[in-house]
């Protein structure tokens, strides 16, 4: 009984916060963060950046208010995640500009991708960790103001403290492990709603690796409470963010429609006419092209505004079972292509969206117009253009890593959980998007794409050892 119990321990058992044990990691994390955001600064932004950015402003002088006793209600006007706008309000009252909450992100993610590589514990773990550190597709996202980048490396940590549940020794350290998971809960899925997904696969783990009741329900709690503060601290600051729940829904129905054959698509042009308005079916059939979900909205009834109105997404719903129910061989090709599309198996995912000054902004935030930032910025689109076949065909990377995982359940039993369990939190991660897609970019494959990318990158380590082994046996 013993020695089951001591094979199912984690591979590396130390605290996160043992700073002798990962101090290098944290001066290179360090180090690599405050160059990136000095080449850059203040950052890579595109067209949603700006939204962030703004609302930031928007965010920090609502904190005040509250603070001061002067609560007010703060309609952001878009239906973006606001936790990132939290977080960069926080770094326009320390320090009046957003450098410092580039720096924090890149910092936090050079750490985590670091530190998962670790946890695997592959042959060479230095050499893998340069690696990383040296790819465009690492240090490229590590400035990058999207959603998924915080996200991914809210899921990582999620992934190291669960590792760690039941190690604690002291009060403390079980206290700090607590408030450390609800932080990681609430960047994960705060930074991107759909990510919930990746907890009930957290929370699956967690009720199999404890077997006390009580540090099983412990860490559970701490990721619930997490998810809570997701809306609960925009709601004691009075911020209100408008659901975007329905824009994915009424793109497959207009993509289905505007598919129709033209004798069944003639009944059906003003289907969506009692959501967006008069003719506003008609308007979209006519101008959505089906590579993103901007393509009918923008001018169109069917806006931002439109779409997160009071009881608009249980209007949309019923419409959407509706059209399932009466046209589903039309409903089903629609789907198929869509998921094709996203999974990269009809077309490679969008290599867009990562700009290097969109709009001609960028100026009004003193940015770093330089020969290193265009190189930066060129050097991750090259890279990306260069392993396409990889990073922008999710079904090629999901089936390269399910067969190396497999393989490794059974060659390398000691670490088949930890593989199969980052296998399964990139595969929930993505799933999320192919229930509603609403763009085919690579930026929504990135959280599953990185996850698997180390998950490779650690098996063929192990899997290089083995094969030196084998020739210096034979040579001996």
């Amino acid at each position: 009984m013993g020695d089951k119990s001591q094979q199912k321990k984690p591979i590396c058992q130390e605290s996160l916060l043992e700073k002798n044990v990962y101090r290098p990691i944290l001066m290179l994390s360090l180090f690599l963060a405050l160059l990136c955001t000095f080449i850059t600064y203040p950052g890579i932004f595109y067209s949603d950046s700006y939204v962030r950015v703004h609302t930031g402003y928007a965010v920090l002088n609502s904190i005040v208010k509250t603070i001061t006793g002067h609560r007010m209600i703060l309609e952001t006007g878009n239906a973006f995640t606001v936790i990132p706008s939290f977080l960069i309000a926080v770094s326009y009252g320390l320090t009046g500009h957003v450098g410092f909450y580039t720096f924090f992100q890149a910092f936090l993610f050079f750490m985590m991708v670091f530190l998962l590589i670790r946890e695997l514990n592959p042959p060479g773990q230095q050499v893998l960790i340069l690696m990383a550190a040296l790819s465009p597709m690492i240090y490229g996202v590590s400035v990058y103001y999207e959603a998924n980048v915080g996200c991914v490396a809210g899921i990582i940590l999620l992934l190291l403290l669960l590792r760690r549940t039941g190690n604690e020794k002291t009060k403390m350290q079980r206290t700090g492990a607590f408030l450390l998971i609800v932080f990681a809960a609430f960047i994960t899925v705060g930074y991107r709603t759909n990510a919930f997904t990746v907890i009930p696969v957290l929370m699956i783990y967690v009720w199999k690796t404890q077997k006390d009741r009580i540090k099983r329900l412990v860490p559970i709690l701490a990721m619930v409470v997490g998810i809570a503060m997701t809306w609960m601290i925009p709601w004691i600051f009075g911020v209100q963010s408008e659901s975007n729940a329905s824009t994915g829904f009424v793109w497959e129905m207009i993509t289905t429609i505007q598919r129709m054959d033209p004798e069944t698509q003639s009944a059906y042009m003003d289907y969506l006419d009692e959501i967006g308005g008069e003719g506003t079916t008609q308007e979209a059939v006519l101008n959505t092209h089906g590579d993103t979900v901007d393509s009918f909205m923008w001018g169109s009834g069917f806006n931002t505004e439109t779409l997160s109105r009071p009881g608009t997404l249980g209007k949309v719903l019923r419409k959407y079972l509706q059209l399932m129910t009466e046209r589903p061989a039309d409903w089903f090709r629609m789907k198929l292509d869509f998921v094709q599309r996203a999974m990269g198996i009809s077309k490679m995912l969008e290599l867009n969206e990562y700009d290097y000054n969109r709009w001609e902004r960028m100026g009004e935030y003193g940015f770093n117009d330089s020969m290193q930032r265009k190189a930066f910025h060129q050097s991750y689109l090259g890279f990306n253009q260069l392993i396409g076949f990889y990073s922008r065909r999710p079904w090629v990377a999901f089936l390269a890593s399910l067969i190396m995982v497999i393989v490794e359940h059974f060659r390398n039993k000691e670490k088949s959980e930890i593989y199969a369990l980052i296998y399964w939190l990139a595969v929930f991660s993505y799933a999320a998007y192919l229930v509603v897609i609403v763009v085919f970019q690579i930026r929504m494959f990135y959280p599953a794409l990185l996850l698997l990318s180390v998950l490779d990158a650690s098996i063929i380590a192990e899997w290089i050892q083995a094969g030196i082994h084998r020739i210096q046996k034979r040579s001996a």
